[in-house]
C-alpha cells in the first residue's frame, strides 16, 4: 500500500480518522496513533481524548472503580428514603403506611435491578 499523496512512497500507516494511507514525509505521530500531517492531526486528539475521557466514564481499563454506578446510587438513596419515610410513620403513628411501603419496596427492587443490570454490562455510568 503506498501513500494517499505520494503514490510511489510506501505508507506506513493509516490516519487515524480520514483512514487514507500515510508515508513517513505525511505521517504525524500524535501519540496514540497516526493522522495525516496538518489535516486530521486536531481531530485525533479530540478523537483520543474522547475515548479517554469515555473510558473514565464507564469505568473501564485502567480506570475501573468499586464505587457503583450513579444509577445504582440513585436507587439506593431512594429506596433508603422511603424505607426511613416508612419506618418513621410506623414509629409514630404504630400504624402501617401501606402507600410508603410499597414505594419503598418498589424503590428496594428498582436498587436489584439496576445492581445486576450494571454487575452484568460492567457499566459504571
Amino acid at each position: 500500500m503506498n501513500c494517499y499523496r505520494h503514490q510511489s512512497i510506501p505508507a506506513v500507516g493509516l490516519c487515524k480518522t480520514c483512514f487514507k494511507a500515510v508515508c513517513p514525509e505525511c505521517a504525524a505521530d500524535v501519540g496514540n496513533g497516526l493522522a495525516c500531517k496538518g489535516a486530521c492531526e486536531e481531530k485525533v486528539l479530540e478523537l483520543n481524548e474522547m475515548w479517554d475521557r469515555s473510558a473514565k466514564i464507564y469505568g473501564v481499563g485502567k480506570h475501573k472503580s468499586r464505587i457503583p454506578s450513579s444509577g445504582v446510587l440513585l436507587w439506593l438513596l431512594l429506596s433508603c428514603a422511603f424505607w426511613f419515610v416508612f419506618g418513621y410513620n410506623y414509629y409514630r403513628s404504630d400504624e402501617i403506611d401501606y402507600g410508603t411501603l410499597a414505594m419503598a419496596i418498589v424503590f428496594t427492587a428498582g436498587l436489584g435491578i439496576a445492581y445486576f443490570s450494571a454487575r452484568r454490562t460492567g457499566l459504571k455510568c
